[in-house]
């Protein structure tokens, strides 16, 4: 490795509130291939898609998040794929962007001979990886991913033909019915496989999936909890006791954390969200 570390922008979208977990290992991982990440995210950085249906405050955002990420002056490494892919899509076609950009799957896979040295604690686990058809075309994720699960000792990921139609489970979040379809391929392609958990990609798909493992049907994690478990990063998936609890995820969450994004913002986004199960045809 080089002796001077590269400095990079970590840029981790607007889901701090539901994966912290997720976001604390990214940078520990960064920092351990030798990056030197600096993370930045929240409504300062909105990346505009909360706002598609009016254009000119999509435009707004993402003119300012461009500018603010263009003043770092490094090299921008994408956790959400929607900020990825509404980089690409959208908003340097509002502004000008004036740095390199990465999806963080890349960076990892990139440096996956020193990331193995890292992978130290077996993960005894036979997994199925939820795949999309979209993204893959921008960043090819459905050969990358399950090329750095095969690096932690003891996970076994098993051949199985199902894709998911669309980038992403979010891009589902209207159409109840081939969300329905997904979650029941996703879950007979596992068992058929003798898999023993779903892992997914993104963090919006594990969030959608994550209903198996709350409905009891087989569990789910994210390929950054097994990649963070080899490494000995002791990060709780708060979201996955949340979910499970369901209606009672308040009292887990608690009220001050709740107060920061908003009583109705969590009443109206983040319980319904908690509470969804899936319904297997």
């Amino acid at each position: 490795m080089d002796d001077v570390k590269e400095r990079i922008t970590f840029w981790y979208g607007c889901n701090v509130l539901r994966h912290g977990d997720i976001i604390h290992a990214g940078i520990d991982l960064l920092r351990a291939l030798d990056y030197d990440p600096h993370p930045v995210g929240g409504p300062d950085y909105c990346c505009g898609t909360v706002k598609d249906a009016n254009q000119t405050a999509a435009g707004g955002m993402a003119t300012r998040t461009v500018g603010r990420l263009n003043e770092r002056g490094a090299r921008v490494v994408a956790w959400c794929p929607s900020c990825h892919s509404h980089m690409h899509d959208f908003m340097e076609h509002a502004a000008e962007r004036r740095f390199e950009m990465s999806y963080l799957v890349e960076l990892l896979h990139a440096r996956r001979a020193e990331l193995a040295a890292l992978l130290v604690r077996p993960v005894p686990m036979r997994v199925f990886l939820h795949r999309h058809v979209g993204f893959n075309d921008l960043v090819p994720v459905n050969r990358m991913v399950p090329e750095l699960l095969r690096l932690i000792p003891g996970v076994e990921v098993v051949d199985a033909e199902y894709v998911a139609p669309g980038y992403m489970c979010a891009s589902f979040a209207g159409l109840p019915k081939a969300l329905a379809d997904i979650h029941t391929n996703t879950f007979r392609a596992a068992k058929e496989a003798g898999a023993e958990a779903v892992v997914t990609i993104f963090h919006q798909c594990y969030r959608e999936i994550l209903g198996l493992d709350a409905a009891g049907a087989i569990p789910v994690y994210n390929y950054m909890h097994l990649i963070a478990r080899s490494m000995g990063l002791a990060y709780e998936d708060e979201y996955k006791e949340w979910k499970r609890a369901g209606e009672g995820a308040a009292a887990l969450i608690g009220p001050e954390r709740i107060a920061k994004v908003g009583v109705t913002f969590y009443e109206r986004a983040i319980l319904p969200e908690l509470k969804k199960r899936p319904k297997l045809i």
